[in-house]
């Protein structure tokens, strides 16, 4: 999997600040960098509510630090997760 560097400035910059001050959020890409899960298993392994785990990873999906695709489950759909950033760079001065 070769994964992206995303240089940010600005607005972005802040969005992705603000998300990645979050432990929670920290744990979640730290656990994608080693392999591909779903919702669940990442809410297990971190002890979070599975809708606290969903919430978490569709802000990381929105700024596209993460990719999600979806997969037939036990019962339903699974919400496969992947990391999608490698690096992140805040460029202050352009």
């Amino acid at each position: 999997m070769s994964l992206k560097e995303l240089k940010l400035t600005n607005e972005k910059a802040l969005k992705i600040a603000r998300v990645l001050s979050s432990e929670t959020n920290v744990r979640i890409l730290h656990l994608l960098s080693k392999e591909q899960l779903d919702v669940s298993t990442i809410a297990q392994r971190l002890k979070l509510s599975e809708a606290y785990a969903s919430e978490e990873i569709s802000k990381l999906e929105k700024l596209g630090l993460i990719n999600v695709s979806y997969a037939p489950g036990k019962r339903g759909i699974r919400k496969i997760c992947e990391l999608a950033v490698g690096k992140v760079t805040i460029v202050i001065q352009a």
